[in-house]
């Protein structure tokens, strides 16, 4: 499984060294996202927490930015804070 995998922590940017997170508030994220090519293969899968998630660069998580915004997941000049592993050519062809 994903989570025991990556030790129950959050592989996102802001919080590889942060505490173990439970099951229930993980959120599980493809590396290569789909349409970019990627699969559901366990090595194309990680652990994020919701704020990493949230803050991950890519159409597919825009819609979490509202919720998280109203719920203090991240601050209101977030957008500084938004990371990106995505190809230059991927990043360039939306």
């Amino acid at each position: 499984m994903v989570w025991e995998r990556d030790g129950k922590r959050c592989q996102g940017p802001y919080c590889r060294d942060a505490a173990p997170l439970p099951l229930d508030v993980v959120h599980i994220d493809h590396t290569i996202p789909l349409s970019a090519g990627g699969t559901n293969a366990m090595q194309n899968l990680r652990v994020l927490c919701r704020r990493c998630h949230v803050l991950r660069a890519g159409r597919a998580h825009a819609g979490m930015i509202a919720a998280a915004l109203r719920d203090g997941i991240i601050p209101p000049d977030w957008r500084g804070l938004v990371w990106d592993e995505a190809p230059a050519e991927e990043r360039n062809n939306p």
